[in-house]
């Protein structure tokens, strides 16, 4: 049912595509402006994936950096950016930030985040800013390997350390940058870039109008280390 309800938006906008480009030779004969309207048809629902395909490789060439300088040990740590920076409501009445569970079940006691969205199904809303300290709570007996959560608004920050996470997206490519600072002295921990090109089915993706097809991402390095870099660098503390 998906593939045939794509295939008929693709072939309605080729009917209307062809339409377009006539109505323009209609009502001029000069060509350039007849090969600008082909273009113009073709590039619409695809310039994306085109910046996206010719993006990945230049960036590729000069982006990915993996680089230590300095490591601590940590009990929590704190983030900014564009990583772990929205909420989300449970069913139970919960608040929850985004991927928090990634750093509490390595055993972690908190992470804390700089929270600026509010998610809700695909959709994310901005809000005021906000800090989040998120802690495990006691695991059931009964569900030995769910790990409760609890996130709750702070006003203060105990972590000293920042991981401060960026992304640009090019299309259906997008850039990663991560630093890890020293909150205290603001030096330079450690860094991380890599580069993605999503799979996407080209075709109008850009207006986010259905699930996009694809699973296979393509990484610059070839294994991704988005979202666990700053375990090397902010290491668990052993009490």
């Amino acid at each position: 049912m998906f593939t045939l309800m794509i295939l008929f938006f693709i072939l309605v906008y080729i009917i209307l595509a062809v339409l377009f480009v006539k109505l323009i030779k209609k009502f001029t004969k000069r060509k350039l402006y007849k090969w600008l309207a082909v273009a113009f048809v073709i590039l619409l629902p695809t310039w994306d994936v085109v910046l996206g395909i010719i993006a990945y490789p230049l960036a590729c060439m000069f982006i990915p950096k993996t680089a230590i300088y300095e490591t601590a040990e940590v009990e929590g740590i704190y983030y900014e950016g564009d990583y772990k920076n929205y909420i989300f409501d449970l069913s139970d009445g919960t608040t929850r930030v985004g991927l928090d569970n990634l750093d509490l079940e390595k055993g972690y006691k908190y992470i804390e985040s700089l929270v600026t969205e509010k998610s809700h199904l695909r959709n994310k809303t901005n809000i005021s800013p906000l800090f989040y300290r998120c802690v495990p709570l006691p695991r059931s007996p009964q569900k030995s390997d769910y790990l409760p959560i609890q996130c709750i608004p702070v006003s203060d920050i105990q972590s000293g350390y920042l991981v401060k996470v960026r992304k640009i997206k090019l299309g259906i490519s997008e850039i990663h940058f991560m630093k890890i600072k020293n909150r205290s002295t603001g030096k330079l921990m450690a860094e991380y870039n890599e580069v993605v090109l999503w799979p996407f089915f080209p075709f109008f993706d850009w207006l986010k109008w259905y699930d996009s097809v694809g699973t296979r991402v393509s990484h610059c390095p070839a294994i991704s280390r988005f979202y666990d870099f700053q375990y090397d660098v902010l290491k668990l503390k052993n009490n």
